[in-house]
């Protein structure tokens, strides 16, 4: 007990010293941070499910350092024109980069040498809940229906999804995994394949659930499941994915996560300020309300700091490249960049 008690005291001081009052008191040889405005990059465009709450973030990152936060979007190319512009920005805390998962495929599906390697993680953030969606007065009116439709004419229902390596082209594949092929077509962001499936041109597509909402209520949307293992409080009345399919099971849960990072190289002192105001920035109001006015985010907090950010990370790459690769989308193994697999 007296060791656990000496381990609160340390950190009880440290919380004290970067935030006393809520200014900076640092001294010695802890760096001063942030004197300056800080860049917020978001590799994907304004509007999209990313850039929302990275916005949420910068507000609240403001909010607690007194500094401005400017969000920088740099779309494109499944999100590495972004990535790949943050990594080359100066590694000296003013420039942060507010992540999907993409970065996780991009060397094995030969899009950049960029990935979440190139990077040190600050904290995960939030990952919202994936549903399959199709349009308002779609043929499809239950899961079921489009299950079915998709055995009964493999490769011909067609599949809308953001771009090559993200979180919805992986799902279409893990639909593949389980027998359930479709023809799938990359939009370039999660926005214009929602209005491709509005819009007629695809059968359904898997949206973040908070960006879906007001869709639904419109009747521009039907949800048809949640794609996970669980029922979601905020779509009751339809079912989870594994409730119809129980061979989904072995590859559900899988997350697509937000996180927070900043480029190779970043002084550990800096990481560390930026950590702890981070964990400041999601008790702000403009973080909590923003997560707590879409009722299908969970939160990964837990997973803060390098080591365990990157971690997280290491184990995504392990089993949705090695699910790329398997289903033939990939330009090079993950063996060629020492990812293990393990699943």
């Amino acid at each position: 007990m007296k060791k656990i008690f000496a381990v609160l005291v340390m950190l009880s001081s440290l919380s004290t010293a970067l935030f006393s009052n809520g200014k900076d008191d640092f001294s010695g040889n802890v760096p001063m941070w942030p004197v300056k405005a800080v860049n917020l990059i978001v590799p994907w465009n304004p509007g999209d499910g990313t850039d929302l709450a990275a916005r949420a973030y910068a507000q609240a990152l403001q909010n607690v350092t007194g500094k401005p936060v400017v969000v920088i979007n740099k779309p494109g190319a499944s999100g590495s024109v972004g990535t790949l512009y943050a990594s080359q920005q100066p590694a000296d805390g003013y420039n942060i980069l507010f992540s999907a998962e993409t970065p996780g495929t991009f060397q094995v599906m030969g899009i950049s040498d960029i990935a979440f390697e190139s990077f040190e993680g600050i904290s995960m953030m939030c990952e919202d809940t994936k549903v399959i969606v199709v349009k308002g007065d779609s043929k499809y009116k239950t899961i079921q229906d489009l299950v079915k439709d998709i055995k009964e004419n493999p490769g011909k229902v067609k599949l809308a999804y953001s771009a090559p390596g993200a979180s919805g082209h992986i799902q279409g594949l893990l639909f593949k995994a389980m027998g359930l092929d479709t023809a799938m077509t990359p939009f370039g962001g999660g926005i214009a394949g929602l209005t491709a499936v509005m819009g007629g041109q695809v059968d359904f597509t898997f949206a973040n659930g908070a960006t879906i909402m007001g869709y639904i209520a419109s009747g521009n949307l039907r949800p048809l499941a949640v794609f996970t293992d669980k029922r979601n409080s905020a779509f009751s009345d339809i079912p989870a994915f594994t409730e119809i399919v129980p061979e989904a099971a072995e590859y559900l849960p899988f997350g697509f996560p937000y996180s927070v990072l900043v480029p190779k190289k970043t002084d550990p002192k800096i990481i560390n300020i930026i950590v702890a105001y981070t964990q400041k920035a999601i008790q702000d109001p403009a973080w909590t309300t923003f997560v707590s006015s879409r009722p299908t985010y969970k939160t990964l907090y837990e997973y803060t700091g390098p080591d365990a950010v990157n971690a997280y990370w290491k184990r995504f790459m392990s089993i949705a490249d090695w699910l790329l690769y398997d289903a033939g989308a990939t330009k090079f193994s993950p063996e060629k960049f020492g990812i293990k697999r393990i699943r």
